[in-house]
């Protein structure tokens, strides 16, 4: 492994030094920017500069990829390093052809290359005011024996923080065969459940499911009052039963007096439905059928006149097409969400620009969690060294796409609680 010394920045002499997986993986990602001449420019890492280079459309990799002379490669070791980074992606380069690349793997790397992009971008951002950090890229190659590997190399012993692996398969071999459990390993994309791992140096970033489910329950407790009756549609469909499950006792723990209710059926719903106060219907169902018999029937109770309904629902209806449903917004869906994204403010507005303007293409939402990622653990690093662990807790976020606020599990490590929440309006479900 060899450490290529990034050009000096003319902004304040700071640095981010970048450790690369191989020659091949410059050649094969500058080959997708060619290759993608509808998305304009792609950047791939630079073997010499860090802020990478760019390839133009029509352009060859021979033409782009720059040669390193002797003098700017240096092997170092450890002692060299400053704040180093492991970040562990699945850019599957063992599956490319030596002599063909197709839309495969174009496709299969994109994730890896996406997070990676805005991960670049948030540790260059930081290394203007001040810090300097090395970056090790590793791939992962969504495989087991190779997350082995890289669990027990030097550049990942050597680290200050490991970021990836992203499959859950990858999360849980990679992080049962790290010999050094003191180093924080983040879990930057999986939405699993952190208990499914048990790696108490784990850090989710993604809200799980169950944190979805306290979210929605406050806002519930919050917005019952005496006379109303929370009514709990429980369907038969694997969303729905992860999303309910410990939905009744935290909408109790908060409020005690809260009448509540589960059903399982349409006409068990319409036997508790009370008209004196706000029917709270609560379902977790992403069941297309289910989602559209419930509303089918909160339109024919709304038409009577006699009942008022609030609705809650799952985070995945944000994907969802409800302009079939006329009456939808009259119900005040309100759903949870990971995202804080709003694509009008400044922040991102410039952070799109600043995106474009580098790679050629626009960011996806990948490429904000690792901007936002790369913000956020690179400041964790920056001001408190060594010792930055012990502050993750202490420390909340709120950045482009992510917001976090961890709470800690000595079993299966750190858990972001922090989510957002959707109300549907004008077509669509926008942030309170």
């Amino acid at each position: 492994m060899i450490l290529v010394q990034n050009r000096q920045q003319r902004l304040s002499g700071n640095k981010i030094q970048i450790v690369k997986f191989s020659f091949f993986a410059f050649i094969f990602l500058f080959v997708i920017a060619s290759c993608a001449p509808k998305k304009g420019v792609l950047r791939s890492p630079d073997p010499r500069a860090g802020t990478a280079g760019q390839v133009k459309d029509g352009d060859s990799p021979s033409k782009t990829v720059t040669e390193v002379t002797p003098e700017e490669v240096k092997v170092v070791g450890k002692k060299n390093y400053e704040n180093q980074i492991a970040l562990v992606l699945p850019f599957q380069l063992d599956k490319v052809g030596t002599d063909s690349l197709g839309a495969d793997d174009i496709k299969r790397s994109s994730l890896a290359l996406d997070f990676y992009q805005g991960f670049q971008l948030g540790l260059d951002e930081l290394a203007k005011s001040g810090t300097n950090f090395t970056l090790n890229i590793l791939d992962s190659r969504d495989n087991v024996s190779q997350n082995q590997t890289l669990a027990r190399s030097e550049d990942v012993q050597n680290a200050s923080i490991i970021i990836g692996p992203v499959y859950p398969t990858e999360i849980k071999t990679f992080g049962s065969n790290l010999t050094d459990k003191n180093i924080l390993q983040v879990n930057p994309l999986a939405a699993s459940m952190p208990s499914e791992f048990n790696l108490p140096n784990l850090v989710s970033l993604t809200p799980s499911i169950r944190s979805h489910t306290r979210a929605i329950a406050g806002q519930v407790a919050k917005a019952y009052e005496p006379g109303d009756v929370v009514i709990i549609y429980n369907t038969s469909d694997a969303d729905n039963r992860q999303f309910i499950n410990g939905m009744q006792s935290e909408i109790k723990r908060l409020d005690v007096d809260a009448n509540i209710i589960t059903v399982s059926t349409i006409e068990q719903l319409n036997e508790k439905l009370v008209i004196a106060g706000t029917n709270i219907i609560v379902t977790g169902t992403t069941n297309k059928f289910q989602i559209n018999a419930l509303l089918n029937n909160l339109d024919s109770k709304s038409s009577e006149g006699l009942n008022t309904f609030k609705l809650f629902g799952h985070p995945l209806w944000s994907k969802f097409d409800f302009s079939a449903n006329q009456n939808f917004a009259n119900y005040s869906p309100v759903i949870s969400s990971e995202s804080i994204l709003r694509k009008s403010s400044s922040p991102v507005r410039a952070l799109d620009e600043l995106y474009r303007s580098t790679y050629g293409v626009s960011p996806s939402d990948h490429s904000y969690k690792g901007y936002d990622a790369a913000r956020y653990f690179g400041k964790l690093i920056a001001k408190y060294g060594d010792d930055y662990a012990a502050h993750v807790v202490d420390e909340n976020y709120s950045g482009i796409f992510s917001s976090y606020k961890f709470s800690k599990n000595n079993v299966y490590g750190y858990v972001n609680e922090s989510v957002s929440f959707l109300q549907f309006r004008n077509g669509s479900f926008q942030l309170r």
